[in-house]
């Protein structure tokens, strides 16, 4: 086999003959079944780490809730930008805060589902005139 010859009958150029090689291609399936495996490992192994640094669950729920609120008082359920910034820092938190929330936590689908149906529950009641408990 000359050199610079591709793989001919399972044989790289560079192996010895009576050497077989992993047939083309299956390297690559190799690593990517290894990428595969060891990255959501790894992001799980960093999610279940240290909390991160955000806003808290109540806090988001009261400062969403908020939100959804002041937009449904306003025609067209439209809030603008200045009230949005208000009704946030009546509340305590930024745009910066809830973006790091989700951040942090949108990939939870238990726990994010859980503050959608809180929220929820939370708006009919407001709306009816009564509290939830949480």
């Amino acid at each position: 086999m000359r050199a610079g010859a591709g793989v001919r009958a399972g044989r790289a150029g560079g192996a010895a003959p009576g050497v077989r090689t992993a047939p083309a291609g299956v390297g690559a399936r190799r690593g990517l079944i290894a990428a595969l495996i060891l990255v959501p490992a790894a992001l799980g192994a960093v999610a279940c780490g240290s909390a991160p640094d955000t806003i808290s669950r109540e806090e988001f729920v009261d400062a969403y809730l908020a939100l959804r609120m002041a937009e449904l008082e306003r025609a067209g359920n439209v809030i603008s930008e200045a009230a949005r910034d208000s009704v946030l820092a009546a509340s305590g938190v930024t745009e910066e805060d809830l973006d790091a929330f989700v951040e942090a936590h949108g990939t939870d689908v238990v726990l994010m589902s859980g503050i959608w149906t809180e929220v929820d529950s939370m708006m009919d009641a407001r709306s009816g005139g009564t509290e939830p408990e949480r």
